[in-house]
């Protein structure tokens, strides 16, 4: 079979002739060429179809599941980011309090420190007064010391 395509000013001749010698109606040896063309096209497709729909049909199947673990998935995220603002405002309120806290600290460390000045003076005070009553009471127990002979010697004199 041989097919010859010749153009015309926007008209396209259709020519097959059969090798065989036989000759048919121009319109008969069209369909009878293009008839399988188009059947062999028609299978082709509806064959692509059918892999497509296949296809389709078994990513839907393999989604589904998918899909159904993801609504527990969701459903426990929830209560999750609840959790975690609870958490969160806790955690908030706990440390709320603790913010004077270290505003607090400087002056108690500022008042413990003078009082710790204060008590070290105190001690060295209370030292020097231990140490001139010790050296008063030596003084007053030798003026005694001295004072007896000197009363003996007046009452004798």
């Amino acid at each position: 079979m041989s097919c010859s395509f010749r153009g015309r000013r926007n008209i396209l001749e259709i020519s097959v002739v059969i090798l065989r010698g036989r000759r048919r109606a121009p319109h008969h040896t069209l369909n009878s060429t293009l008839h399988p063309l188009h059947f062999t096209l028609h299978t082709l497709h509806s064959t692509l179809y059918t892999l497509h729909s296949t296809r389709y049909t078994l990513h839907s199947t393999l989604y589904t599941p998918h899909f159904t673990l993801h609504t527990p998935h969701f459903a426990l995220h929830t209560p999750q980011s609840r959790l975690h603002t609870l958490h969160s405002t806790l955690y908030t309120l706990h440390f709320t309090p603790c913010t004077p806290h270290p505003t607090l600290h400087t002056p108690h460390s500022t008042l413990y420190t003078l009082h710790s000045t204060l008590h070290t003076l105190h001690s060295t005070l209370y030292t020097l007064h231990f140490t001139l009553y010790t050296l008063h009471s030596t003084l007053h127990a030798l003026h005694f010391t001295l004072h007896t002979p000197h009363c003996t010697l007046h009452t004798l004199h």
